[in-house]
C-alpha cells in the first residue's frame, strides 16, 4: 500500500467510526452505570466492566501505536481493539434498545482514540513517528467531530415519522 491510498483510507476510517454510533443502536462501548433493561447487579460490576473494556481498546491502541517492527503485536493491538468494540454489542444486545446521548458520545471518544492509533500505526509504518503537540490534536478532535455531525444531525435533529401499527 502506498502512503498516499493509506491517509485516504485512514480518513475513510475516521468517517465511518465518527458515524457508525449515530446510525446504529448496537452498543460499541460499555458505560460505567448500569443501562436500562440491563439486569440488576452490584454497582461496582459496571463500573470495571467499562474499565476493562478501556483498558482493552487502551491497550491496543497502544500497540499500534509502536513503531511497526513486530507483527505480532500489531496483530495483538488489533485484536485488542476489536475486543474492546465488539463485545459491548454482544453482551448488551439483549437489554439495550435505544442508546442514550451520552453511550453514543463515549462511543465517539473510544473511536477517536482507535482512529488515532491507526493513524499512529501507519505513521510509524511509513517513517519515524512525531510527536505532536496540543495543536494537532485540537486539530485533529475537531475535523473529528465535523466527522460526526451528519450522524448526530440524522439521529437527533432530524423528524423522522412515526411508524404506524
Amino acid at each position: 500500500m502506498f502512503p498516499a491510498s493509506s491517509i485516504w483510507l485512514l480518513i475513510l476510517l475516521a468517517f465511518a467510526t465518527a458515524l457508525l454510533p449515530f446510525l446504529t443502536e448496537r452498543a460499541f462501548a460499555f458505560v460505567p452505570w448500569k443501562q436500562q433493561g440491563e439486569p440488576d447487579k452490584n454497582g461496582l460490576f459496571y463500573f470495571l466492566r467499562a474499565l476493562l473494556a478501556y483498558v482493552a481498546v487502551g491497550a491496543g491502541c497502544y500497540l499500534l501505536s509502536r513503531p511497526a517492527s513486530d507483527t505480532l503485536m500489531l496483530a495483538a493491538g488489533a485484536a485488542l481493539i476489536l475486543c474492546g468494540v465488539y463485545l459491548p454489542g454482544q453482551v448488551m444486545a439483549q437489554s439495550l434498545k435505544v442508546k442514550t446521548f451520552v453511550n453514543r458520545l463515549i462511543e465517539v471518544t473510544v473511536f477517536f482514540f482507535v482512529v488515532a492509533a491507526v493513524g499512529f500505526a501507519l505513521e510509524a509504518y511509513y517513517t519515524n513517528p512525531i510527536v505532536q503537540g496540543w495543536e494537532f490534536w485540537a486539530i485533529f478532535a475537531c475535523l473529528y467531530v465535523v466527522m460526526a455531525y451528519p450522524g448526530f444531525v440524522f439521529r437527533h435533529l432530524l423528524r423522522h415519522p412515526k411508524k404506524h401499527v
